[in-house]
């Protein structure tokens, strides 16, 4: 008995050891340390950064861990620019560049490496490390930084080509179409550049998106940004946060610095590379000698061909003829020789620029069409047109194609007091029969005797209703499906409107007194809404007075101002070969929110 429960005893510990083991045999994955967030970090650089009398072909960069490089032709920027690019290789955890070219003498040259480092495992980015040296005995330290946005709507523009072009050179203006320059870099994603390594001199500063990537601004489609001064080059220090220093290292800094101030301009470049402060993890107090040439902001445009040309004369629809010119045309002359059926209804109707005219007409009357389109000596154009309009990759809707209508209404079926209601067509209305069936009513009375319509303008698109509107009373109509019969065959389908007259509760008023700059023709003040996408109203000044924007609905609104120094009424562009800059646009400081019933009545003048 005994004996068996010893065996017993036995043959349990053996499946005690066995279970043990088996979970010691079963891999577990081991859990690690926290995920690798840090940059890759460089170790040794041969020659070393900002060294002097450079007269190599090889330089090496290694890194503490291994590298990748990425799109090295775009990300990596070299100035002064080679005329052959170098060889940019990995070796190991090594960074290996070889010049093709012998370097100029007595140049300071950088190198910047954009998002080109990233390390192999974590893709961590080390954004923006720059290695310099020098052909000579001294290094340029001098810097010129901003940042370009676009000129119209203040956006950063990323990936642009900002050029340095030096001032003592010949035929500067011409320089950015014809030869490469003398500094480049590129903006990154919030539209910020800096140029270090620079020797004392002014430059011109010009900014480039370059479609065909020659560095060149050759192309009518290119967008450019420039200052129309020069810059001077400036010392890069800024103040470092406050923060605990011996003030032996401060006492020795300041002498060091009040001596620079004391030497002359032209000598600052030559400085001993050893004596000025070039890591940015230097903890002495620093100084800038230029904050201007740190923070510059340049306008990108486009530049807008100024020989007037037709650009567009088109079938663009069933009865409907587009003529595009690239500039107001008002005198110009779209006319036919041929002799046209009172059936054809030709309308001619001009843009609010006068640079579109659409010619509507009655369909399938006539099959072709010639049109001769003359403005001054530059446009003389005849052309046939064939009338017959054939959709592509389109379905045909058997049922015929209605008017659209819409109406002069705010809000919630609002009527701005002293405006009248106004029905608003997609296209000419050349008939207009009222139906019996069709209903008015004076809150709940109907008076259907009342309601008609007559021509609100000379084009037909816009009919008036010509009843009577009271205050204070909630009016409502319904037109039955043709009644409005439109130049193309077209009709409306049944029309409900229910509306009333504005009370002072629902709607408020901004009023904003706007002195404009001295000397300028005038100013186009501009409301907008929240995004400043859409402008809603506007009102051009040309002195110091109060800006009324009325009868506006309850929302969030922005206010900016175009100076308008040709007086043309709007925005327009610059042009780098007239050396214009784009008209500026400034926007006011704060975002107006306007609640109903209530007027923003802004007592401070908005100097401009």
């Amino acid at each position: 008995m005994i004996g068996k429960k010893k065996q017993r005893l036995f043959w349990v510990g053996m499946v005690l050891v066995a279970l043990l083991l088996l979970r010691c045999a079963n891999a577990v994955a081991p859990t690690g340390g926290p995920k690798d967030e840090m940059p890759p970090k460089v170790v040794e650089a041969v020659p070393e950064n900002h060294s002097t009398d450079f007269g190599g072909r090889k330089i090496e960069i290694t890194f503490d861990e291994y590298i990748t490089l990425e799109n090295a032709n775009q990300n990596v920027l070299i100035s002064p620019p080679l005329s052959t690019k170098p060889d940019i290789k990995l070796h190991n955890k090594t960074l290996v560049i070889k010049f093709k070219d012998a370097l100029e003498p007595n140049t300071t040259y950088t190198i910047n490496f954009g998002s080109a480092i990233k390390d192999l495992h974590e893709g961590n980015l080390f954004k923006d490390y720059v290695y310099s040296f020098s052909t000579g005995a001294w290094l340029d330290t001098l810097s010129i930084a901003g940042k370009v946005l676009y000129a119209e709507d203040k956006k950063p523009v990323e990936d642009a080509y900002v050029s340095l072009y030096a001032a003592d050179r010949d035929n500067l203006d011409s320089l950015p179409l014809t030869t490469k320059p003398n500094y480049l870099t590129k903006t990154d994603k919030e539209g910020h550049f800096r140029f270090s390594g620079l020797a004392d001199k002014k430059y011109l500063v010009f900014a480039l998106k370059d479609v065909n990537s020659n560095l060149y601004f050759d192309l009518p489609n290119e967008e450019v940004a420039f200052l129309d001064t020069l810059v001077p080059a400036s010392f890069p220090w800024s103040p470092p946060p406050v923060q605990t220093v011996d003030s032996l290292v401060v006492d020795s800094f300041n002498t060091v610095m009040d001596s620079l101030v004391a030497m002359p301009t032209n000598s600052l470049s030559a400085i001993p590379s050893d004596s000025v402060v070039n890591s940015p993890q230097d903890t002495v107090p620093q100084r800038i000698f230029d904050q201007n040439s740190l923070n510059l902001t340049l306008y990108m445009f486009s530049e807008v061909d100024s020989t007037q040309v037709l650009l567009e004369k088109k079938l663009v629809e069933e009865g409907l003829l587009r003529f595009v010119f690239r500039h107001p045309a008002k005198d110009a002359a779209i006319m036919t020789p041929e002799m046209l059926p009172d059936t054809f209804n030709l309308v001619t109707l001009p843009s609010p620029d006068f640079d579109t005219v659409w010619w509507y007409f009655t369909p399938k009357v006539k099959d072709s069409l010639w049109v001769h389109v003359k403005h001054d000596t530059l446009i003389n154009d005849s052309s046939r047109y064939s009338l017959k309009f054939k959709e592509q990759n389109a379905r045909r809707s058997k049922k015929p194609e209605q008017l659209k209508v819409s109406n002069n209404l705010v809000g919630q079926g609002g009527l701005i007091p002293g405006k009248d209601l106004i029905l608003k067509f997609s296209e000419p209305i050349v008939r207009y029969e009222m139906s019996d069936s069709a209903i008015f009513k004076r809150d709940t009375i109907a008076i259907n005797d009342q309601l008609d319509f007559e021509p609100a303008d000379e084009y037909g698109l816009q009919y008036r209703l010509k009843a009577k509107i009271e205050d204070g009373v909630n009016y409502s109509f319904e037109i039955p499906d043709s009644v409005f019969f439109g130049i193309r065959n077209r009709t409306n389908g049944p029309i409900k409107v229910i509306f009333h007259r504005l009370k002072d509760d629902e709607y408020g008023n901004i009023y904003i007194t706007v002195s404009p700059p001295k000397g300028l023709k005038q100013v186009v003040v501009q409301l907008t809404d929240e995004n400043g996408t859409k402008v809603l109203q506007q009102q051009v000044i040309t002195q110091k007075q109060e800006v009324m924007f009325q009868y506006l609905m309850p929302a969030k609104y922005k206010l900016r101002a175009i100076l308008d120094a040709d007086g043309n009424g709007k925005w327009s562009t610059g042009n780098y070969h007239w050396h214009t800059l784009p008209e500026t646009i400034i926007e006011y400081k704060d975002p107006l929110d306007l609640k109903a019933g209530w007027d923003i009545d802004l007592d401070e003048v908005w100097e401009l």
